[in-house]
């Protein structure tokens, strides 16, 4: 939730320091109007971003001082209009919406740097983001693309003035949210419970935010049965109606001209006639001219807010038939804003909601707030945001309820329905454009919490050009999961090029089986460090004809034995396309013939990565290190790939000392839709590297120099490259490249 985002919390704290919460019981007293008046009822409609429209409309009510009676509203109508009778204004709202990160907060995804270590892994192989379940022998998949826990979280931050009121009469303004029941299709008036749920589940559109249950009903967008609710208002004692349509109008004859239009045009017909039907039994109907801009614009919703205004003056003459005098009106705008206090509240407990499907014993060893602590907002969304961090849950919830002691903490914590075991899935693609190119396929499966300690037992495949399996059980060897053992298995089928002597080097097909067992710490969220012992197998071929010795081996077996130190510090933001952060990564290999290897020899690998990014400029490094550590390694590395020497032909430079660095200059040319990725980037890099085959050859003054332009498109899929390599030498190359291989 990076910083919820910062933005987002920062608006949304800002907006409510003033009048954080209540006092136990307390409601807001009903005061009779001075003067006569009939009872009005605001109706506001879905629309997704457009509902943002709405926050116009109302700063010209106030601005007209028409007082409100009663809201009902739905999707982003019951968002805006729950706030209204929370009493948010809508100099307030406009404030929030204007710092609030739409993007990250529709993106369900935990910050990655924020995710515990064990949970980067399989990132770090390129997976895709898309999770899916193995279970019983059945796939389960997500219900939505959004669980909605950001969006949730946030709007119980603004709903905060109406902490421990149950029931919305009570409200400063009554408040109606409408949503449908998946399950019948019936329309579900919300009129009690948290306002922060009822708002949430009235925006639940099926197919991309999860359905929310609510009192045993599984409900979703209310805009399928009700998206202009008049006749609840009516139904609450309003005798005058004022609504705000917001939706989408239909497009003409002219428009329905492909498969996704009239597609599109089916599905919504039944919800325009209802609106039209509702829309003729109210007093004035406002509808905002929003033509220009899409349900999905959340990124432009402040752009609505005067479009709302100027739909709201283009009726003011009906409008003002319902003013009241100013006297009257700062008597109502006093109820509706009068301040409430949480200063010197306490948590009288922490509870687990009889809802929740989470182990009691986890979480609570994840929940630092107390009881008799005292009641602090922050400290819940930490709470919060560590128990969805480790990827246990759908949604973490929250309620506060008053008891003779301060507040109940009341949390629902929702285990992942299709969990615990998980899939995910990847390409790895590598193409030159001049006969050199690679194609893989690549699966992930993790079945997770295996025992009390949270075992873990991951199974990756690899299949095409390199096939590769992995197989490890994670044991952690305490609750606390900092020292853990592992035993791992991993068998492949790779290329490796052989040094033959002389500065030669040839390329074998090896297979290879390899047995481990690890001893390690995970430190949190940054690092895991590891040592280990493995014995395997290897069978190489001569994999071209070469010329090489004669009684140089065309078929070779080997015995390995090998003693290793691996330590990982990963806090990336994206390893796609990182924009902060900083990756390091070392490993060292000790060949032994006491652990039954045929020969002693070392090997290091290091990586190191850092990322920098003002607005849509980033800049990062990127360094890999080899080194035979002295020793007389078989393993020879070669340079050649994009960011590693751009441009020269692999198998040219090859060495068992040495390395290459590269600096990628990235600019973030577009944002993607949420669901399909991040971005769309312009690349260009500067890079310099070498290798040499014995260590006293290595000399800096004599690397080689490359360069690439690029476009990369950060997918939900993996990352995407199409770029074009310039080697000092005058090499060239162009590259495809999706994804990367285990």
């Amino acid at each position: 939730m990076k910083k919820l985002s910062s933005r987002v919390s920062a608006g949304i704290l800002i907006a409510l320091t003033a009048w954080s919460t209540v006092a136990a019981g307390s409601v807001w007293a009903s005061e009779p109007d001075p003067e006569p008046r009939p009872r009005i009822g605001l109706v506001l409609s879905g629309g997704a971003a457009r509902g943002i429209a709405h926050v116009g409309v109302l700063k010209v009510l106030e601005e007209l001082r028409i007082p409100v009676d009663f809201v009902a509203g739905t999707s982003m109508g019951a968002i805006v209009g729950g706030l209204y009778s929370a009493g948010v204004s809508p100099t307030e709202m406009e404030r929030i919406l204007s710092e609030t990160d739409w993007r990250d907060l529709l993106d369900d995804r935990p910050p990655r740097r924020h995710l515990p270590y064990r949970r980067k892994v399989d990132d770090q192989n390129y997976l895709a983001q898309f999770e899916a379940g193995f279970n019983h022998g059945s796939f389960q998949i997500p219900s939505g693309l959004v669980s909605g826990q950001k969006l949730g979280f946030a709007l119980q931050l603004m709903a905060l003035q109406t902490v421990g009121i149950e029931d919305f009469d009570q409200f400063p303004i009554p408040f109606r949210a409408v949503a449908t029941d998946l399950e019948t299709g019936k329309v579900v008036v919300l009129s009690r419970g948290d306002l922060g749920r009822a708002m949430r589940a009235s925006m639940s559109l099926p197919g991309i935010f999860s359905p929310i249950e609510i009192d045993g009903r599984l409900l979703v967008d209310g805009s399928l049965v009700r998206n202009l609710p008049v006749d609840v208002a009516r139904e609450m004692g309003a005798d005058v109606i004022i609504a705000v349509d917001v939706g989408q109008p239909l497009p003409d004859k002219e428009d329905l001209n492909s498969i996704s239009s009239i597609t599109g045009q089916a599905m919504v017909l039944g919800s325009y006639q209802n609106v039209q039907e509702q829309a003729a039994d109210a007093d004035v109907v406002i509808n905002p001219l929003l033509e220009e801009f899409g349900s999905a614009q959340f990124d432009r919703g402040i752009e609505m807010v005067p479009l709302g205004e100027q739909a709201a003056r283009s009726v003011e003459l009906q409008l003002r038939d319902y003013s009241i005098s100013e006297e009257s009106y700062l008597a109502f705008q006093g109820r509706l804003r009068r301040p409430r206090s949480l200063e010197g509240e306490r948590i009288s407990s922490v509870q687990l909601s009889s809802s929740s499907t989470a182990d009691p014993n986890f979480l609570f060893r994840q929940i630092e707030t107390k009881h008799g602590d005292p009641l602090d907002l922050e400290a819940i969304r930490r709470d919060l945001q560590r128990l969805f961090e480790t990827g246990d849950y759908e949604r973490v919830d929250f309620r506060l309820l008053p008891s003779d002691e301060g507040f109940d903490l009341i949390i629902e914590a929702i285990d992942k329905p299709w969990g615990p075991n998980y899939l995910r899935f990847g390409v790895g693609l590598f193409a030159d454009l001049e006969g050199e190119s690679f194609f893989n396929l690549l699966s992930s499966y993790t079945m997770t919490r295996l025992n009390r300690r949270r075992g873990e037992l991951k199974i990756q495949t690899q299949l095409g050009e390199d096939p590769a399996l992995f197989a490890e059980l994670y044991q952690p060897l305490s609750l606390a999961q900092t020292f853990f053992a592992a035993a791992w298995l991993r068998q492949s089928t790779s290329t490796i090029d052989f040094a033959v002597g002389g500065g030669a080097t040839v390329p074998y097909r090896v297979d290879a089986v390899e047995l481990g067992l690890d001893l390690g710490v995970q430190l949190g969220r940054f690092a895991e460090l590891r040592l280990g012992v493995s014995r395997g197998e290897l069978a190489s071929e001569l994999r071209l004809d070469a010329d090489v010795p004669t009684d140089f081996p065309r078929e070779a077996e080997a015995e390995t034995g090998v003693l290793r130190f691996n330590a990982v510090v990963d806090q990336f933001d994206n390893v796609n396309f990182p924009r902060n952060g900083y990756f390091a990564a070392i490993d060292v290999r000790a060949s032994r013939e006491q652990l039954g290897a045929e020969q002693d020899f070392e090997q290091l690998f290091a990586f190191l990565g850092l990322a920098g990014t003002h607005g849509r400029h980033t800049i990062l490094s990127l360094v890999n290190l080899y080194s035979a550590l002295g020793s007389e390694s078989p393993t020879v590395h070669d340079l050649g790939d994009l960011f590693g020497l751009s441009g020269v032909s692999q198998g040219t430079i090859t060495g068992r000392y040495g390395g290459s660095a590269a600096l990628l200059y990235l600019f973030r040319l577009m944002d993607l839709p949420t669901g399909l990725g991040n971005g769309v980037y312009l690349g260009a890099s500067l890079e310099a590297g070498n290798l040499w085959l014995d260590q006293d050859q290595v000399d800096l003054g004599d690397l080689h120099y490359a360069g690439s332009l690029s476009i990369g498109v950060d997918t939900a899929f993996g990352p995407l490259y199409l770029a074009a390599g310039f080697a000092e030498s005058g090499d060239s190359a162009l590259y495809l490249l999706i994804g990367r291989s285990f």
